[in-house]
C-alpha cells in the first residue's frame, strides 16, 4: 500500500508593522497565547496559532490579516 503526501495551505495571521500600534489588544484576546509583545515588536508563534481569528477584529488599526501560506 502506498501513501500520498498532500500539501495543505494553512491560514496564518500576518502583521503589517507599518500599521501596528503595539497596543496589545490582539495579545489580550489570543486563546492559545501565541501572540506576544517583545521589545515593542509583535511576535506571532505560527506553530501555536489555531486560526481562531479573534485577534483580527480586536486590532484597532487593521494591522492583522489572515493569509494562506503554503
Amino acid at each position: 500500500m502506498s501513501t500520498q503526501t498532500i500539501d495543505v495551505a494553512l491560514p496564518a495571521v500576518l502583521v503589517d508593522y507599518d500599521h501596528c500600534s503595539y497596543c496589545g489588544a490582539c495579545v489580550a484576546v489570543c486563546p492559545p497565547d501565541c501572540i506576544t509583545l517583545h521589545d515593542a515588536t509583535l511576535v506571532i508563534d505560527h506553530g501555536g496559532c489555531t486560526s481562531c481569528q479573534r485577534c483580527l477584529p480586536a486590532c484597532p488599526t487593521g494591522a492583522l490579516t489572515l493569509e494562506t501560506v503554503a
